[in-house]
């Protein structure tokens, strides 16, 4: 065998070692057990592996770790609604009736409001205050709730299901973050 062929082999093997040895750095760890507890598992699952704050989380994370990434995955989504809801509906071009376009802007309200709670039950679960987590955790699942409420009412009249099949989906993450934190101990 010539040495350039040698050195191929060896530098294959090499690199072959090297990924055996390192973890791929785009590696998720497994959250299938933690999403098993929740309603809406593949949603779960799915949201997590998207995210990118999944990928710097060890294997090994404890639940109150994956809890918290959790709780951060669904804030940003809802910042995303939030977004969605402005640009889109409030402040786009979409015609809407009056009676429409003031539930989207209490929709808007309620899910800022779930954040702002969300960012509650992870500064209580970091104090191990677990009254103040179930409180919190209430008030924006309550949030998402009267969001859904609000937007039902004026279903008919909307342009687009996307911004509500939206909240619906936040609704949901929100209910998996719940069934998350009751786990939590």
């Amino acid at each position: 065998m010539n040495p350039i062929a040698n050195n191929g082999v060896a530098l294959a093997l090499s690199f072959f070692l090297c990924i055996s040895f390192f973890p791929s750095l785009n590696a998720v760890p497994d959250i299938t057990p933690t999403c098993e507890k929740t309603k809406h598992k593949e949603l779960c699952i799915g949201s997590f592996q998207e995210s990118y704050l999944g990928r710097y989380l060890p294997d090994n994370a404890n639940p109150k770790l994956l809890a918290s990434i959790i709780i951060k995955i669904v804030v940003n989504n809802a910042s995303d609604v939030s977004r969605n809801l402005k640009t889109t509906v409030l402040e786009g071009p979409v015609p809407l009736t009056p009676e429409a376009r003031a539930k989207y802007g209490i929709c808007d309200q309620e899910v800022v409001s779930a954040m702002k709670e969300l960012d509650k039950v992870r500064t209580a679960m970091e104090m191990s205050n677990r009254r103040s987590e179930k409180l919190n955790m209430l008030a924006a699942v309550a949030n998402t709730d009267n969001c859904v409420k609000e937007l039902t009412q004026v279903e008919a009249q909307l342009p687009d299901k996307k911004q509500f099949n939206e909240v619906i989906v936040l609704k949901q993450m929100l209910e998996n973050v719940d069934d998350i934190i009751k786990t939590v101990g």
